[in-house]
């Protein structure tokens, strides 16, 4: 479903040019959870704009269900393959309310039956009725997300790109996030690309994880051996060491 071959990422600077991903390739099969991780810097949520066409290619190839990414890019593609941002404060219009902006992808796309879809996302995330016409101000952070999640799923994408979903809430409510996620996975099918500098975050959504330093992909492996520290790099035992309490975590999600 997602296909990325030697892609390179480079953004102009005053002294000459900043090589944010150098030679990435890899591959996301179709409906699979695959994990992106790396220490902030390492260029993985720049490649994951870079399959939206928000981060144009310096070299190489990326393509999402056989459409190469490139140039203008059509209303079609842009409904099959949405995205959920870091941070739920600043995704959200803060003069629009929940109904707005749910409806307003709707609008765009051209999708009908405005009005149900809508009830119909929002209870799909576990928001009732009456968050309908509140304002992003009115809501905790993790109720935003809920929202900035069902305004991804309301046009029914088929790959779905999450930028450090859990990042800027609280613990607790991060577990919630997460059940969320991979509930909504399972039942929609999705193709999923999760980046987080959280192995943790990756351990419990996905299938397999690729770790990116300094703008590279360094290692590729199946989340099982993740977890029982099979792993060939150096730095990648390094990001396991400094996910403290991995286990713990783990433990307060759903099985």
């Amino acid at each position: 479903m997602i296909d990325i071959d030697h892609v390179s990422i480079r953004f102009p600077t005053r002294g000459g040019h900043v090589d944010a991903v150098r030679d990435a390739t890899l591959a996301v099969r179709e409906g699979e959870a695959f994990g992106l991780v790396g220490e902030s810097g390492s260029g993985k949520s720049t490649l994951l704009r870079a399959l939206t066409g928000l981060a144009p290619l310096a070299s190489g190839r990326a393509a999402i269900d056989g459409r190469t990414i490139g140039g203008k890019l059509d209303r079609a593609f842009r409904r099959r393959v949405q995205m959920v941002f870091q941070d739920p404060y600043a995704s959200l219009h803060p003069r629009f309310t929940v109904d707005e902006t749910l409806r307003e992808p709707l609008t765009i796309h051209r999708i009908p039956d405005a009005d149900a879809r809508i009830a119909r996302a929002l209870a799909e995330v576990g928001l009732g009725p009456s968050f309908r016409f509140r304002y992003p101000h009115q809501l905790s952070g993790g109720q935003r997300q809920r929202v900035a999640i069902a305004r991804a799923l309301i046009v029914e994408p088929r790959v779905l790109l999450l930028d450090e979903p859990t990042s800027a809430l609280d613990v607790s409510v991060q577990a919630e996030i997460l059940n969320l996620l991979r509930r909504l996975h399972r039942e929609h099918g999705l193709t999923m690309i999760v980046v987080s500098h959280n192995l943790a975050v990756v351990g419990f959504l996905c299938q397999r994880v690729a770790v990116m330093q300094h703008g590279e992909i360094v290692e590729q492996l199946p989340i099982d051996d993740v977890r029982a520290g099979r792993v060939a790099r150096d730095y990648t035992r390094t990001l396991l060491r400094a996910t403290e309490g991995y286990h713990r975590l783990d433990s307060t999600l759903d099985a």
